[in-house]
């Protein structure tokens, strides 16, 4: 019985070998086998990432508004200082004449506030005569003085509202311009 197992693992071992040695001969690698010709060589890379521009461009206006028409489409070609759109002017307009009322209104009531001025001049002048002649009371010399000063400094402010109102024309002027 010794015999019979040794028989058997040695003709298992041989069978192993065999099995073994000829599956190795066929994991030989295949090759595929081509002639040599001339020609050109084509390489082509695919690839993905992004385009950026040589010149990067921020276009806007002075001022916002309605547009009133486009003169350069999308993608259109333009150059330098080339008007794009324009803005309809309508409410621009509008805050000109607006700002000439306001100036017009702040020169009359300059001129009011001269008069007013005068007045209280004229007032004070006169009560001081009178006080110095002992006519009048203390209390109205000092009432026809704070009249007198009131009125200097409602002359400042309409003098002050001029200037603003000028400064405002100018703006509503400048944005007419823009548009």
């Amino acid at each position: 019985m010794k015999k019979l197992i040794i028989s058997s693992i040695v003709i298992i071992a041989v069978g192993i070998t065999i099995f073994l040695g000829v599956k190795q001969r066929n994991n030989n690698p295949k090759f595929r086998l081509e002639k040599v010709v001339r020609g050109e060589i084509i390489s082509s890379v695919t690839a993905t990432g992004t385009v950026n521009p040589v010149t990067t461009v921020q276009v806007g206006t002075q001022v916002s508004g309605t547009i009133k028409e486009i003169y350069a489409d999308f993608n259109s070609p333009v150059t330098k200082g080339q008007l794009i759109a324009q803005i309809d002017p309508a409410p621009f307009e509008a805050q000109v004449e607006q700002a000439k009322a306001n100036l017009f209104s702040a020169k009359a009531n300059k001129e009011k506030a001269e008069a007013t001025l005068i007045d209280a001049q004229r007032t004070l002048k006169r009560n001081q005569q009178l006080f110095a002649e002992d006519l009048i009371a203390r209390s109205d010399l000092d009432t026809a003085e704070t009249n007198y000063e009131t009125a200097k400094a409602a002359l400042n402010a309409a003098e002050a509202q001029i200037t603003q109102a000028e400064a405002a024309l100018k703006y509503a002027e400048t944005n007419l311009r823009y548009t």
